[in-house]
């Protein structure tokens, strides 16, 4: 049974999000980020550098025991903002890892393969000027962006991270997995309010993103979900069991262990899409934070 705290926030979540819900509107187009001048923890360095052509945050711990490629989700409209700084931050401060986060372009407009070729040219770059033991995460949108340019990598027999990462990852552009509408109406996020029901509107759940353009959406460069991920080191997957893309994450450890990756999905019970890293002092949050940095340790051995 999940926290009682975590039970208010959850009925939180599925009153303000009702009216987006009811109305089937995009969270990630229709809820605005503020954001201020950064300003590093103390003892951390903070740094904006080009890694191929693409803006990219790097947040530097005195003595990093690893370096952390980040990719940052928000569909394709929400860039870096203070939510995924904070992110960044625990991932440096938790995991004692170098972060390099790819602020990729925005934008409603934006059709693949932009923010794919965005972000894959400042991972290659990333990559092969590191100096370090490297790593990779991406949550939700993020993490398709993440598997699409490892994929891409391993075609092109660049470095892979020695650890992957996916948290809540929206993967599948086809929405195809059963928990769309198993968890139609139970994800406080993404999901239909009780009036409405499956058979009358599964194309809003199963939202198609308009970024798909007129690629097939089961590409696997698009939709990784669908992907062969031999060579991939390895991986953790994270999600709450309430999401309605939680299918994309079985999918991919589906894959994964097919390929013969070590790999572990944890389906947090009665979690959402994210929740570890938009409530992050939850018990079932820390809990999520614990098992990410065990993961690290285990697999970069540091």
């Amino acid at each position: 049974m999940i926290s009682f705290k975590a039970r208010l926030i959850r009925a939180f979540l599925r009153l303000y999000t009702y009216p987006y819900r009811k109305n089937h509107k995009s969270l990630s187009r229709s809820v605005s980020f503020k954001n201020k001048a950064y300003n590093p923890p103390e003892g951390f360095t903070f740094d904006v550098i080009s890694a191929g052509g693409v803006r990219t945050e790097v947040l530097y711990p005195k003595n990093p025991a690893f370096a952390l490629i980040h990719f940052h989700g928000g569909g394709h409209t929400i860039g870096m903002n203070d939510m995924y700084r904070k992110v960044a931050e625990r991932y440096a401060i938790l995991c004692n890892a170098a972060v390099c986060s790819i602020d990729y372009d925005t934008g409603k407009d934006l059709v693949y393969p932009s923010l794919h070729d965005q972000t894959f040219s400042a991972y290659s770059c990333l990559a092969r000027n590191l100096k370090m033991p490297f790593a990779a995460a991406g949550d939700s949108f993020g993490a398709d962006l993440m598997l699409s340019a490892l994929i891409r990598a391993r075609e092109e027999k660049q470095p892979l991270p020695r650890a992957i990462l996916c948290v809540s990852p929206f993967a599948d552009m086809a929405a195809s997995g059963d928990s769309y509408k198993a968890n139609c109406h139970k994800d406080p996020l993404y999901g239909l309010p009780l009036s409405q029901s499956f058979e009358k509107h599964e194309q809003h759940v199963r939202r198609i993103s308009p970024y798909c353009g007129s690629t097939p959406l089961r590409d696997k460069f698009l939709s990784p979900a669908y992907a062969e991920l031999h060579s991939f080191s390895d991986m953790l997957i994270i999600c709450g069991s309430l999401e309605t893309s939680a299918s994309d994450g079985a999918m991919i450890y589906k894959n994964a262990v097919g390929a013969g990756v070590k790999a572990k999905l944890h389906s947090y019970d009665g979690m959402w899409h994210d929740f570890l890293y938009l409530f992050p002092d939850l018990k079932e949050s820390k809990e999520a934070w614990g098992e990410i940095c065990r993961f690290f340790k285990s697999a970069l051995k540091y």
